[in-house]
């Protein structure tokens, strides 16, 4: 389903890099000597190209023994025509007769012997050079390095060198899920993404019999050992799909309460300082997962007094929020205080404001993310809005039109409150959506505005911002 988050397991770089060794730790070794010898490739035609860069470098090519260096462009083998010696020297004049006649001109020299044809070979410390079948030297290996070794940490491989901590080669994305079904008189059918990849037969005879099937584990009892079949497994552990799913690392059972109603956890999640149900969606933004609240936040409390409006504000008072949720001041939804100093911005990069427990407030990469992928050149302006406007509520007003809701975000209209003014229901979308941003106060910068998405019937998104004072709806992603 598409609001499974899904565990994140190693990647196949990282399988692929330990696949070799049987050992819990694998050792690896660095040169320190910058000169190791002649390059090796398998291949003649995995040659690099021979250009400034790799003037005078010498390769040896294993499929054909030979060894080539680069000289002006061009790889050239040793020995032949592109070893031969060059000619030599032309004689000295000669000294002048007594009788002052001229000297004989000296002989020319003669043509130096065409050089040997030379071979490279790999030897256990490195590259045997022998020319004219006689070995004239080795090239040896580098010195090794500080032993290196690698651990599995909670985020993927950490490789530490000499005993300091290098890097760390991080979980790629998991596969699909996989299941067990028990089929009567056969064994048990493995699927993956919801498509049958093996099935483990029955032994003969009834060799095989299931022995309990709990906890989302199935056990195997044969005449040769007993073994168990995970049927799901999230962050390591195994868990039953007919009970649970798996979320951002976590399992999640199917079905929970709020507020004294049944929800399911798929599709909701519940704030438990309130009670309230919202429905969430997964999105996909160029390979990441993003999980947005797919309805306006609709939470308040004492401290919310005057900062926070239900959308459909009337005459001075607040009914009932309905479909459009709350709209709330900067300063409610980053939690912050309104006398602040302003010369300084207060949000970080994650930060909870007024979000439930494990949700924030969307900063600026995750708003230009999302927008960029769905249709932004550069920038989120110009963004169609279509797909990203509900269904619902957009016809109200002239000009206005619902959209599509492709990806499930069901942005309203729930129109906002500034300057004592009502909040204008049906005609346009804002939300508070990332940095903040200054404008000129007394000839000096200061932090009165924040940065906000804003939907305007069928035309394009736009990425504006507005003052703090104003009120805006809130929309939270989950913290992953």
């Amino acid at each position: 389903m598409n609001n499974i988050i899904r565990f994140t397991g190693l990647s196949a770089v990282v399988a692929t890099l330990f696949a070799c060794s049987g050992d819990d730790v694998t050792k690896v070794y660095e040169t320190t000597n910058p000169t190791v010898g002649l390059d090796l490739v398998d291949k003649g035609d995995k040659m690099p190209d021979c250009n400034k860069d790799n003037e005078g470098k010498l390769i040896y090519v294993a499929d054909s023994g030979m060894a080539y260096f680069c000289s002006n462009k061009e790889w050239l083998s040793f020995g032949g025509e592109n070893m031969k010696g060059a000619d030599g020297e032309p004689g000295e004049k000669g000294d002048d007769g007594e009788k002052g006649d001229k000297g004989d001109k000296g002989a020319k020299g003669a043509k130096g012997d065409s050089g040997t044809s030379c071979s490279a070979k790999k030897v256990e410390d490195g590259i045997e050079v022998s020319c004219g079948g006689k070995v004239v030297g080795t090239l040896s290996n580098g010195e090794a390095g500080e032993s290196c070794t690698a651990k599995e940490v909670q985020d993927g491989i950490e490789v530490s060198c000499g005993g300091k901590v290098v890097g760390t080669l991080s979980n790629g994305e998991t596969g699909e899920s996989c299941t067990a079904q028990v089929i009567e008189g056969v064994g048990v059918e493995v699927s993956c993404g919801g498509v049958p990849v093996d099935t483990l037969e029955n032994g003969a005879n009834g060799d095989c019999s299931i022995e309990s099937d709990e906890a989302g584990v199935v056990t195997f009892s044969c005449s040769n050992g007993t073994f168990t079949v995970n049927k799901a497994q999230c962050a390591g552990v195994a868990y039953d799909p007919a009970e649970s799913f798996c979320l951002a690392g976590e399992i999640v059972a199917l079905k929970g309460a709020c507020g004294g109603d049944e929800i399911d956890q798929t599709k909701q999640f519940c704030d438990t300082r309130d009670g309230q149900a919202y429905d969430y969606v997964a999105v996909d933004v160029g390979g990441e997962t993003q999980v947005w609240m797919a309805q306006n936040l609709n939470y308040d409390s004492d401290e919310l007094k005057g900062e926070s409006y239900c959308s459909n504000f009337v005459d001075g008072s607040s009914v009932e929020c309905g479909d459009y949720g709350r709209v709330y001041s900067w300063w409610a939804a980053a939690a912050a205080d309104s006398s602040a100093d302003l010369t300084k911005p207060v949000l970080s990069r994650y930060y909870q404001g007024v979000c439930p427990e494990g949700w924030h407030l969307p900063n600026d990469y995750e708003v230009q993310s999302l927008f960029q992928y769905y249709g932004g050149k550069g920038g989120v302006n110009g963004v169609s809005s279509d797909i990203f406007r509900s269904k619902t509520g957009w016809d109200n007003s002239p000009g206005t039109s619902n959209g599509t809701d492709v990806l499930g975000l069901n942005f309203v209209p729930s129109g906002t409150i500034g300057d004592g003014q009502a909040a204008q229901v049906g005609d346009f979308f804002m939300m508070w959506a990332g940095p903040e941003v200054t404008e000129k106060v007394n000839n000096k910068d200061n932090y009165t505005k924040a940065s906000t998405i804003m939907m305007f019937g069928e035309n394009p998104v736009q990425y504006t911002s507005s003052k703090k004072s104003n009120g805006a709806a809130v929309r939270c992603l989950m913290d992953l």
